[in-house]
């Protein structure tokens, strides 16, 4: 009995530092692969707002301006912007730092601190 005391903490530690958080990370990822359809704004990893063009098997057609397209494996897709999408947490803004945001959450210029 005294050796299978330090084994079951051992497993434990394992399974709460390590199996736990993969397990979240595939449900997020499935979550966001559910989600990704056209028209869909998101942002990037690397910080870049767009809107979903089209889906692909591996790639993502994201409008980042007007006329301007970019292509992006599903990996580099941070979160969604539109809470309709149902994205990964629901409750990202659009506004950016140092902005003020009313009820509905969009941005009403930056902030004055003076």
């Amino acid at each position: 009995m005294e050796l299978i005391l330090p084994f079951l903490l051992i497993f434990a530690a394992f399974y709460l530092l390590i199996l736990g958080p993969r397990r979240a990370q595939a449900r997020r990822a499935a979550d966001l692969e559910k989600n990704l359809r056209p028209g869909v704004e998101l942002i990037t990893t690397s910080g870049i707002f767009g809107t979903v063009t089209r889906v692909e098997e591996e790639e993502v057609r994201l409008e980042i301006a007007p006329g301007v397209e970019i292509r992006l494996l599903k990996g580099a897709i941070g979160k969604f912007l539109d809470p309709d999408a149902g994205g990964t947490d629901g409750s990202a803004s659009t506004a950016l730092p140092g902005e003020k945001t009313d009820e509905s959450g969009s941005g009403s210029g930056p902030s004055s601190s003076n």
